[in-house]
């Protein structure tokens, strides 16, 4: 079937990146929403926003990281499957990483959602800096 991918820098609406992958042949639609929470372990204090950078190459490698790994679990690609991460700056409760997954079962749903997520999760050349209520803010690598 399908894949997609983006890198934006307008907020995702999750509404339509269920529609994306959903259709006749489908019987689940898995899904993961990313949102920025209000705390972390690393912080001294409550986080208030994110702030997402990502390398020049990311919207290049956010769909190959896909396309790779739909071929790994999907062979047959049966699957229709979209991504987005979120660049810029971000308050709580904002989307910053929603992947969809439509198949005809929920299996592969569930597995092919968590693969891509994981996936780009590790890979994909995203930063952030995270802003907290004291005015302080701290630096994290490659991570969502």
């Amino acid at each position: 079937m399908a894949h997609t991918a983006w890198i934006a820098t307008d907020p995702i609406d999750l509404t339509d990146m269920l529609a994306s992958v959903s259709g006749p042949t489908h019987g689940a639609v898995a899904s993961f929403v990313g949102q920025v929470r209000d705390h972390d372990p690393e912080a001294s204090g409550r986080v208030v926003a994110l702030r997402y950078t990502c390398h020049p190459d990311a919207p290049a490698l956010i769909e190959q990281i896909v396309a790779r790994t739909v071929a790994e679990h999907d062979p047959a690609g049966e699957a229709d499957v979209a991504a987005m991460h979120r660049i810029g700056d971000l308050d709580v409760g904002d989307l910053a990483l929603v992947v969809t997954v439509g198949s005809a079962h929920r299996d592969l749903a569930f597995t092919l959602c968590r693969a891509v997520v994981e996936a780009v999760k590790h890979e994909l050349p995203v930063w952030k800096q995270q802003f907290e209520a004291d005015g302080s803010h701290a630096w994290s690598g490659l991570s969502c």
